[in-house]
């Protein structure tokens, strides 16, 4: 990477980390007025990057806006923020303005969801979320968080980065990770990306922002994080219903 482009891109590593800081404390905030209870979905989506409408109206409500909910290293979001964000209220721009009046989400069911530009750690409902993987560096477990109760805070990940791999052969890490199919976005021409890439073959890494609401950069190191199995492949922290995810 160019030193010019990589200053850029450390520019943009703390810009995304400032926005995930402010994540967690709109996130604390809604807890805070929700009995401690954390926006968790009523249903296992299969992606991270859900969250409920209400919640996210609340967060706004506390002061983010919706660029915040997006990294800005992420290329994709970048073009297509809008696209992403209204996919779940209607995939029609010309109706856009039906259920978003430019600040907030308007004419919405309890059940809506929103597709944001992180990952959320978040638990379900049912609490029935395959585990997440630990690995043998972790200090403790690896949990689905769902109220603010949770011991340790400062160890529960709460919000990440987007770093998505598709399996293919031939790549460096046995994956690419630049052009991600995305449930139905992919209807309106839209492939997702993870958001800190050196190359398509390979993330600079992730920040990952925590309960407490301290947020770390985690640089993209195998077999050390992510760590890799017996074949040199990264291990994923979770497989989801798509792509593999890693924080």
């Amino acid at each position: 990477m160019p030193a010019l482009q990589r200053v850029r891109e450390q520019a943009r590593q703390s810009m995304c980390a400032a926005r995930i800081r402010q994540q967690l404390l709109s996130l604390n905030i809604y807890a805070q007025d929700n009995q401690t209870k954390l926006p968790v979905l009523r249903i296992n989506t299969g992606w991270l990057q859900n969250l409920t409408v209400t919640a996210v109206n609340h967060m706004l409500d506390s002061g983010m806006t919706r660029e915040m909910f997006f990294c800005p290293s992420n290329e994709t979001h970048k073009k297509y923020s809008m696209i992403v964000w209204m996919h779940h209220m209607t995939e029609n721009p010309a109706m856009f303005d039906q259920y978003w009046d430019g600040s907030r989400f308007i004419n919405y069911d309890s059940s809506d969801r929103v597709i944001a530009g992180y990952f959320f750690i978040l638990d379900t409902e049912s609490h029935n979320k395959a585990p997440i993987t630990r690995y043998g560096s972790d200090s403790g477990d690896k949990i689905w968080l769902y109220n603010t109760q949770t011991p340790r805070p400062s160890e529960r990940e709460l919000v990440a980065d987007l770093t998505m791999g598709e399996p293919k052969d031939g790549t460096k890490y046995g994956y690419q990770f630049g052009h991600i199919a995305m449930g139905g976005l992919v209807r309106s021409g839209v492939y997702d990306t993870t958001s800190h890439l050196k190359s398509d073959e390979e993330p600079t890494g992730f920040n990952v922002g925590f309960l407490d609401g301290h947020v770390v950069w985690r640089p993209w190191n195998p077999p050390k994080m992510p760590e890799a199995d017996a074949n040199g492949k990264p291990i994923p922290r979770w497989p989801g219903n798509g792509p593999d995810c890693f924080w």
